[in-house]
C-alpha cells in the first residue's frame, strides 16, 4: 500500500494521485512557441536535465523554492556547464517551464 504523503491518503495500485504527467517535449514545443529567440535541441536537452534534477532534488512533490531560487540554481548550473545563453533567455524559459506546469496541473516525472 502507497501513502500520499502529503494528503495522508491511501493511493490505489496503478493510480497516479496527481493531475498529469508532463512530458519533456510538451514543454519543449511550448517554450518554442513563446520565445523570440533561438533554442536548439541541444541547449533545449540540457536546460530539461538541470530542470529535472532541480526539481527531484530541491523541490519534488511538496518541496518549495522561490522562483529566484529556481532562477538562481539553473543560471549557476549553466555557468558549471559552460553554456552560452544570455541569462535573461535562461530565466524566460524557466519561467515558461514553469508556467506550462502549473496550466495544465502537472508533475514532472
Amino acid at each position: 500500500m502507497k501513502i500520499d504523503l502529503f494528503r495522508s491518503t491511501e493511493i490505489p495500485e496503478g493510480e497516479n494521485p496527481y493531475e498529469n504527467e508532463i512530458n519533456s517535449n510538451e514543454v519543449y514545443d511550448y517554450v518554442l512557441s513563446n520565445i523570440e529567440f533561438d533554442l536548439t535541441k541541444e541547449i533545449w536537452i540540457t536546460i530539461d536535465k538541470i530542470f529535472y534534477d532541480l526539481w527531484n532534488s530541491k523541490i519534488g512533490l511538496g518541496g518549495s523554492l522561490y522562483l529566484d531560487e529556481i532562477e538562481e540554481e539553473v543560471l549557476l548550473e549553466f555557468k558549471k556547464h559552460r553554456i552560452l545563453l544570455p541569462d535573461n533567455d535562461v530565466i524566460t524559459i524557466v519561467h515558461l517551464m514553469l508556467e506550462y506546469i502549473e496550466q495544465i496541473g502537472g508533475i514532472i516525472e
